[in-house]
């Protein structure tokens, strides 16, 4: 007996032994996936007309409206005058469509037809900004000061629209020729959906036949290094972007004196089945966006970090329950379940004859509306409760690569223009219209060259929405470098 546990011992010593020689190597084999930029001066850039332009885009409330009909159209065109009158070039040498009575498409013809196209992507449109009184400056004023371009849209998104168009006009200014079609693509409905905007686009692209080697929307951006402990900034560039479900939760009853209540009530039936779905979360995964991020992360962490990421064979139930732990990172590894309306009863002592729920889903690349529609059918369980999807729904589209000229124009365009900042594939938890281009694009990817510090991202649809000057003077050098780049 005392034999066979010896021999026990010195086998699991031995496995043990083993299972770390094996983690050591492969942490010691998980090489860099950074790239070397070669340094180069970058170009000049005309900011006071940049600065100019963007403060009077700030100054149309372009505001979007599920309600077509609701929207001031006037006040897009009017906007559109003014791109005319600020971008000479743009108007003169490019093909310049109104798509569905206000969207706009630019196209720059290349040298060589022959080569699959480049789309740039923004938006025209804004939220509205209802609590202007306790904004700094007001949110349509456009003022300049502190050294920022303050307005509802200066980072989501007339910063990227007006950076594109002064990064086309000056590459025409200087004689550029891209040897691939350019199209720029700028819809006018984006907060609410682009049904109407990029989606016609898209549409009318397809129509044509156009297809592109790859879409930059806007998406991530450049964050600070301590959320991955790196000293570093990280620059994110989303492969795809979550989907988007909500589904309507209706409960009816007898309405009645709630004196003499039933034993099921329409608002007692719709809590329990909310109650039902809100507390059976899905569970979570790491897709191939995820998964890439901590490949290209994971060698620059410091060592116990780098040991666990270059391990996700053993080590992966470990790193899904620390993601799990906060919103955000929680947000990046399953569908999110969140109940955002509920409504039923009017007067308190009288029982409604109907309530109303609404359960909002964020789809992880690989979850169907199908799918989480049964799942969430069987956990209410209940043939009291009407289940039906409510508004626009859009499954998650296919990752784009990280392994091809596309990614790798991006990732050499950030490196010359963030030199300070790691890059590494990743996955837009939030949405916007990108996925309307997915039938005309081969990669569509999600990157607004923007270094966001702490508040910024409070700031877009919240108050004292700005951009810096310098942080626009990047982008419109972003832009230039990567259509020199990818347009060659």
């Amino acid at each position: 007996m005392k034999r066979f546990l010896m021999r026990a011992v010195v086998v699991l010593a031995a496995a043990l032994l083993m299972l770390v020689g094996v983690m050591l190597y492969r942490t010691m084999t998980f090489t860099s996936m950074q790239i070397q930029v070669a340094e180069r001066p970058l170009p000049e850039v005309n900011m006071e007309r940049a600065v100019d332009t963007l403060s009077a885009a700030l100054r149309f409330p372009t505001i979007a409206d599920l309600d077509i009909s609701k929207m001031d159209a006037s006040v897009f065109l009017a906007m559109h005058a003014m791109l005319a009158e600020r971008f000479p070039l743009v108007h003169e040498r490019l093909h310049k469509e109104v798509i569905n009575g206000l969207s706009l498409l630019y196209h720059w013809k290349g040298a060589d037809p022959g080569q699959k196209a480049i789309l740039l992507l923004a938006h025209q449109d804004v939220v509205p900004a209802p609590d202007a009184e306790s904004w700094e400056q007001a949110p349509f004023s456009g003022v300049v000061s502190t050294g920022c371009v303050w307005g509802r849209g200066a980072m989501d998104d007339k910063g990227s629209l007006i950076s594109i168009l002064n990064a086309v006009e000056t590459l025409l200014e200087k004689g550029f020729q891209p040897r691939r079609d350019i199209y720029l693509c700028f819809g006018h409905d984006e907060e609410v959906g682009g049904l109407n905007g990029a989606a016609r686009i898209a549409a009318t692209l397809a129509e044509r036949g156009v297809q592109a080697v790859f879409t930059l929307d806007e998406g991530l951006a450049v964050v600070d290094g301590d959320l991955f402990g790196l000293n570093r900034p990280v620059a994110l560039v989303a492969l795809t972007e979550k989907g988007y479900l909500s589904l309507e939760l209706k409960a009816e009853s007898a309405p009645g004196h709630s004196s003499t209540p039933p034993k099921e009530t329409a608002i007692g039936s719709l809590a329990a089945a909310v109650t039902r779905v809100v507390n059976a979360p899905m569970s979570p995964r790491l897709t191939e966006p995820v998964r890439l991020m901590f490949r290209y992360l994971g060698p620059e962490m410091a060592f116990p970090m780098r040991v666990v990421l270059a391990n996700l064979w053993l080590t992966r139930p470990l790193l899904l329950r620390q993601l799990s732990g906060a919103p955000t990172t929680d947000a990046t590894i399953r569908t999110t379940t969140a109940a955002t309306i509920i409504r039923g009863g009017e007067t308190e002592n009288v029982l409604p004859a109907e309530a109303r729920a609404v359960v909002n889903f964020r789809l992880l690349p690989g979850d169907t509306i199908a799918g989480v529609t049964k799942r969430t059918r069987n956990l209410i369980a209940s043939p009291r409760i009407a289940l039906a999807v409510q508004g626009q729904a859009n499954e998650s589209p296919s990752p784009s690569r990280a392994d091809g000229p596309g990614f790798a124009a991006l990732q050499q365009t950030i490196g010359h223009v963030f030199p300070e900042a790691l890059v590494a594939p990743s996955l837009m938890i939030g949405g916007s219209d990108t996925h309307h281009y997915a039938a005309v694009a081969e990669n569509t990817y999600g990157f607004q060259p923007l270094h966001f510090c702490p508040g910024d991202l409070e700031r877009i649809h919240g108050r004292n929405e700005r951009l810096g000057v310098e942080s626009f003077k990047r982008m419109i050098i972003f832009y230039m470098t990567l259509l020199e780049r990818a347009g060659s």
